[in-house]
């Protein structure tokens, strides 16, 4: 009882006290410390606030979203920001977090705003950068409704580079056909003597093995007068008619078109390999150019586009969403990461994720600087971008099984075969998945 009556006696004297510090004057001093005043506003914005920020891009590009997010910091010296860039691995670590209902305060969505993200963003229609958005990229990361589910700082259109002083030493010109390309690699490779690899893939990454698969599946499947695109939505797809793609990636491998080390190297390898003339095409996009240049400023690389499968049929771009900010609609901190993505909206951070990602800015206002690429960009303006082959036709968890299956059969562990069976078998499964 004792005990009791002592808490409650220190409780009302506790409470009491508190309430004459909020309404009154400090003992020996006239300045009133009452809550609202200058300095319990200093004190409150002196508590610093941990942002969380989480994205799926890699090499250069991250450094430089890196930077940016520095700067931020010491203009906004209340909040913390803590910047990861887990690279492969982002999509799983997104997915355990998604189902745990625990994201990020700002998150890349990778090509997936509306899709997978959806439901777990919130709206930044409110936002002032929404007036600038450019009407290429607007409907990848808005509805019909007018929700906007992230800022698109830069937009995608994507197609193998290859390195152009190679080219011109042998004599090839950009291939626009899977054909052309293949007798390309072989001329590459005979010329050279075996010294240069002619396209150089880091399959440990896993990604970049995914990356041919989807740019390639597309001039396959997709833009062809001849096409699947109705049984690959509706789900009637014949998957034997894939084998001829993974059949194309084995017999790359066994001609010796692709590094012999495939399977252990990483995308840093294919950069440098780029760089010092020892791979004349990437699989990548433009950003392994800028890559590159970290190890050789003097790189002379180029964009084209994803070659055509059959004779008659018009090369293509993938393209949407790719570097992005969305923020989490359960965020305690959504105010910071509302400022947090507005900074990057500005056309100067625009200006640099762009130029590092040798992309078109996804605002208006901020003029293309991807370096020798520009021209490019010029050059095959009016060339179809069609969106990425699994953000489109694969049911959501589809990426995976196309890098993993991709590796299994370059180590010979499968045929292209079951590569297909494969993917049928997850296809259907993914699909049925609510």
């Amino acid at each position: 009882m004792k005990k009791s009556k002592m808490f409650t006696v220190l409780s009302v004297m506790l409470v009491t006290g508190s309430i004459l510090s909020a309404c009154g004057s400090a003992p020996n001093s006239g300045e009133s410390v009452a809550t609202g005043t200058p300095e319990a506003t200093k004190a409150a914005n002196d508590k610093k606030i941990t942002l969380t920020v989480a994205t799926n891009i890699v090499g250069e590009p991250a450094n430089v979203l890196q930077d940016i997010a520095k700067s931020f910091e010491q203009e906004n010296p209340s909040i913390h920001v803590e910047f990861s860039a887990p690279g492969a691995e982002y999509e799983n670590i997104m997915k355990i977090k998604m189902a745990s209902n625990s994201l990020p305060d700002v998150f890349s969505t990778h090509g997936w705003s509306k899709i997978r993200y959806g439901n777990y963003l919130a709206d930044l229609k409110d936002q002032p950068w929404v007036s600038q958005l450019d009407d290429n990229i607007k409907p990848a990361v808005t509805d019909a409704a007018g929700k906007v589910y992230a800022l698109p700082i830069d937009q995608d259109k994507s197609g193998p580079v290859y390195n152009a002083d190679i080219l011109a030493q042998y004599g090839i010109a950009v291939p626009t056909t899977i054909e052309e390309l293949l007798k390309a690699c072989e001329e590459i490779k005979t010329k050279s003597g075996g010294k240069v690899t002619p396209i150089h893939i880091g399959g440990a990454d896993s990604w970049p093995i995914g990356q041919f698969f989807d740019f390639m599946a597309s001039s396959y499947f997709i833009s062809g007068n001849k096409n699947y695109a109705k049984e690959l939505k509706d789900g009637s797809f014949d998957w034997k008619n894939f084998d001829q793609l993974p059949q194309l990636f084995l017999d790359m491998q066994k001609k010796g078109y692709l590094n012999k080390d495939v399977l252990t190297a990483k995308y840093d390898d294919s950069a440098k390999a780029f760089a010092e003339g020892k791979a004349a095409f990437g699989i990548y996009g433009p950003f392994l150019i800028e890559e590159a240049k970290k190890t050789n400023p003097n790189v002379k690389g180029g964009l084209m586009p994803i070659q055509a499968a059959i004779a008659g049929d018009k090369v293509t771009f993938a393209g949407g969403e790719k570097t992005t900010w969305g923020v989490w609609k359960n965020s305690p901190n959504q105010e910071a990461a509302k400022k947090f993505v507005a900074y990057y909206a500005k056309p100067e951070n625009v200006a640099k994720v762009a130029k590092a990602q040798a992309l078109p800015p996804g605002i208006k206002g901020v003029a293309i600087d991807a370096g020798s690429l520009t021209k490019d960009f010029e050059k095959y303006k009016d060339v179809a971008v069609i969106p990425y082959f699994d953000r489109e036709y694969l049911p959501n968890g589809m990426w995976d099984v196309m890098c993993k299956n991709g590796q299994d059969m370059l180590a010979g562990a499968i045929t292209p075969r079951q590569y297909s069976e494969n993917m049928k078998k997850e296809f259907d499964r993914l699909r049925a998945v609510k």
